[in-house]
């Protein structure tokens, strides 16, 4: 037998031949897409928190939507003019900023009021319905997605 009969336990076969760089560049691309992935979701986490913390979870720019919404559709059926359009825009952006206003005023009392009934009817369950109770409560917002400064600042009062 020679060295190189395939019959010849001994002979080990050669290596097989690698293309490092095909590997490479997929390697690389599947970090590159992973990279993009991981900051689309820190981006849109960060721009959530900021939201949140920010305009009490209500993003700014979809009131300005709102209020192009409006205005698109009171030119649509009234046709106005020029000076009409400035004048109106101007009213609904005004008056939209007072409404905001006012709401953002009555979120701790909303809170304080949920709190309150909350209580009340947790004095009136058993424990085993106050822990079912505890993890089905009706809220309007979670306490996470609340503006700061709008809970209250202690335990509502019984």
């Amino acid at each position: 037998m020679s060295a190189t009969d395939p019959r010849d336990v001994n002979v080990t076969p050669p290596p097989p031949t690698v293309h490092a760089g095909g590997s490479t560049k997929v390697l690389a691309v599947i970090t590159v897409i992973i990279a993009f992935g991981v900051g689309l979701i820190v981006g849109g986490a960060a721009t959530w928190a900021w939201i949140i913390h920010h305009h009490g979870g209500r993003a700014p720019f979809f009131e300005a939507l709102g209020e192009r919404r409006i205005m698109r559709h009171l030119d649509h059926e009234l046709d106005l003019t020029p000076q009409q359009h400035d004048a109106i825009a101007k009213i609904i952006h005004e008056r939209h900023q007072r409404i905001d206003a006012i709401f953002g005023g009555l979120r701790p009392e909303v809170r304080r009021e949920i709190d309150m009934a909350n209580t009340e009817i947790e004095k009136i369950l058993t424990p085993a319905q106050r822990a079912k109770f505890e993890q089905a409560r009706m809220r309007l917002h979670s306490r996470r997605h609340m503006p700061e400064g709008s809970l209250p600042a202690g335990p509502p009062a019984p």
